[in-house]
């Protein structure tokens, strides 16, 4: 994960007045990068939407400086995506009643709080102490679905990246190109990739859901850092400019770059408008009355 934002990081300490190193700290999980925030320890973290959204509601003073693209032009968002085995008899989102069924956090907005909107739509109660279900909280999105294909759930949520490229939705994903998952079969729209050794399906995707903010602790930072992080990040922490500054080697189409957030391939980081950018997260908690999103 350090190498994944190694461009973006390099990119800021080169351009950013008084910024002279970056320490990475991978989280374990979501909620410890909410009680870093408030507790003053974490200047900047990159969030799922869902942790951003719970952190401000419990007292964090957050800028968003922006969020990451996986190519120029493209909106600044994601899909959850349930997928099951190919032969398992589940074929929709009311089929999981009784079953086991594969979370990544508690935190986490394609691995729970989307989902949790769409079960409670077929009047399935996705809450840890679930009687409806049996849920298990992998621990990441990779988690979930080979937890799915090695039989440790019948069923599992993960962001759309891992299982298809995106935008297009077309070629193979994290998960195909890492060599863990051979091929996946959409029965949402037949784009299928690899299906002749597909174990997997893809039975249901969320709708469009907020790409995860780059946020900026206020409370720790002074106002012209802040303001010059975001100038940065949005102009200059992008595929273009590392390409044309000798920071990574391709096109803006097939690069090496390392920019963060959906792995190498992204293209870069732009300005979604700030804090109301995420209210429909907000929407889905009022709907859910997810626990996690008191504050």
């Amino acid at each position: 994960m350090a190498e994944a934002y190694s461009t973006t990081i390099d990119i800021l300490i080169d351009n950013v007045e008084g910024l002279d190193e970056i320490e990475f700290v991978l989280a374990t999980e979501y909620a410890g990068m909410v009680e870093g925030i408030i507790a003053g320890r974490i200047d900047i973290a990159q969030f799922g939407p869902f942790a951003y959204v719970i952190a401000t509601k419990n007292g964090a003073n957050l800028e968003v400086a922006g969020a990451a693209i996986r190519k120029q032009g493209s909106a600044p968002g994601y899909r959850s995506y349930l997928v099951t085995g190919k032969d398992s008899g589940i074929s929709s989102l009311a089929d999981l009643a009784g079953r086991s069924v594969c979370f990544t956090d508690p935190g986490s907005t394609s691995g729970f709080l989307f989902p949790s909107e769409g079960l409670l739509s077929v009047g399935l109660d996705p809450s840890e102490g679930s009687t409806d279900i049996t849920p298990v909280f992998a621990g990441g999105h990779d988690a979930s679905i080979l937890s799915v294909a090695n039989g440790d759930c019948d069923a599992g949520f993960a962001a759309d990246i891992f299982l298809k490229s995106q935008p297009d939705d077309a070629g193979p994903g994290r998960l195909q190109e890492s060599g863990d998952l051979d091929g996946i079969l959409d029965r949402v729209n037949g784009l299928d990739v690899n299906p002749e050794s597909a174990e997997l399906a893809i039975i249901w995707k969320t709708e469009f859901i907020a790409a995860a903010p780059f946020a900026i602790n206020i409370d720790t930072l002074p106002e012209d850092m802040v303001d010059e992080i975001t100038t940065v990040l949005t102009e200059k922490a992008n595929a273009t400019y590392a390409l044309a500054n000798g920071y990574c080697e391709g096109t803006d189409e097939d690069h090496n770059c390392n920019i963060g957030a959906g792995g190498v391939g992204d293209w870069g980081y732009i300005d979604v408008g700030g804090d109301s950018y995420y209210d429909g997260i907000r929407r889905v908690c009022e709907v859910t009355g997810a626990v996690e999103c008191e504050g």
